[in-house]
C-alpha cells in the first residue's frame, strides 16, 4: 500500500525537470557527485570510445564535468567541447582552453546557444529519467544538435530492479516493503524503468544504426554504491518534504544498505547509441 503523505503525490502533479539541485547543500552534493563519478565514469568512457581527435562534442547535463573533461582530452587541441547544465556552478570552476561551459535547459532554452547540427557527438548520462513525459522532446532538441552522421549516446537506467537478493536475509524484506520495487520513487515523479525505453525513443528521433546494451552487478551493501544509492534516496526525500513516514522507509533501506552481509542487486543501466542520418561533412 503506497504511504499517505508528499510520497503519496500523483505524479501528474509533479513538476518534471531535475530536483537534485546542489543550491543550499554544496558540500553534501560534492561528496555524491563525487561518488557518482567513481562509480560510472569507467564505463562511461568506454561508451563514448567512438570519440576522435578533433570532434565537436556536446554534453548535457554535466555535472561537476567529469566526462567533459574526459571528452576535451579525447579531442584533443584541435576539437572542442561543449558542457551543459541548468546548474553550472560546479562546472565554472573547470578551465580548458577547448571546453566550454553554458547553463542550459535543454527543454526550454533555444539550440542556438549550442550550435545545432554542428557536433559530432552528443551525449548524457542519468539525466533523463528526470523529465518524466518530455524524454522523447529532449531526445529530439539533442538530435538536432548533431551534424549528419554525427552520434547522440546515452545512458540511463532502470531503478526498480536495486533490492537484496536474498530473500532469507533479516533486513531484505524491509528494504522491500520500503522500496516497492521502485514505486517509492515513481511517487516522487521519477520514471524508475526509463532506461529500457531507448532504442525506441532514438528511433522515434530518426537516429540510425542504434545499438543498445544493459548490465547490472550485485554489490555488498557499504560498498561506494551502497554509499552512493543511500545518500540519493536521502537527498530525494528531504527536497519532497518527505514526512515522518517516508524518514522511516528511509532508514529502513539505509540500514540494509550500510550492512556488508547484505548483498544488493544495483540498477540495470542501460546505454544506447545512435547516428543521425547522413554522412559527415
Amino acid at each position: 500500500m503506497v504511504e499517505s503523505g508528499p510520497s503519496a503525490q500523483n505524479t501528474e502533479a509533479i513538476e518534471p525537470g531535475y530536483r537534485l539541485a546542489a543550491a543550499g547543500r554544496e558540500t553534501a552534493e560534492h561528496e555524491r557527485l563525487s561518488l557518482l563519478e567513481q562509480l560510472y565514469d569507467p564505463v562511461s568512457r568506454r561508451r563514448r570510445a567512438v570519440v576522435e581527435r578533433g570532434w565537436r562534442c556536446l554534453e548535457i547535463g554535466a555535472g561537476r564535468g567529469s566526462m567533459a573533461m574526459w571528452l576535451a582530452e579525447c579531442v584533443g587541441p584541435a576539437g572542442h567541447v561543449v558542457a551543459t547544465d541548468v546548474d553550472t556552478r560546479y562546472l565554472r570552476a573547470l578551465d580548458l582552453p577547448n571546453l566550454e561551459v553554458v547553463e542550459h535547459d535543454i527543454l526550454e532554452d533555444p539550440l542556438d546557444a549550442l550550435g545545432p547540427g554542428t557536433f559530432d557527438l552528443v551525449c548524457s548520462r542519468l539525466l533523463l529519467f528526470h523529465l518524466v513525459g518530455r524524454q522523447e522532446l529532449a531526445l529530439s532538441r539533442m538530435t538536432e544538435c548533431l551534424r549528419p552522421g554525427g552520434w547522440l549516446i546515452d545512458e540511463d537506467a532502470d531503478w526498480g530492479t536495486i533490492g537484496p537478493v536474498d530473500p532469507a536475509h533479516p533486513l531484505s524484506d524491509g528494504y522491500r516493503r520500503a522500496w516497492r520495487d521502485g514505486e517509492w520513487w515513481t511517487v516522487r515523479g521519477y520514471d524508475k524503468a526509463f532506461g529500457r525505453k531507448l532504442p525506441a525513443l532514438f528511433e522515434r528521433c530518426g537516429l540510425q544504426d542504434i545499438r543498445h546494451e544493459a548490465a547490472t552487478e550485485v554489490v555488498r551493501g557499504g560498498s561506494p554504491w551502497a554509499r552512493w544509492w543511500a545518500v540519493t534516496l536521502e537527498v530525494m526525500n528531504d527536497l519532497g518534504d518527505g514526512s515522518e513516514s517516508d524518514r522511516r522507509q528511509i532508514e529502513v533501506m539505509a540500514t540494509a544498505l550500510a550492512d556488508p552481509t547484505v548483498w544488493i542487486m544495483r540498477e540495470l543501466l542501460h546505454a544506447c547509441r545512435g547516428r543521425r542520418a547522413g554522412e559527415a561533412g
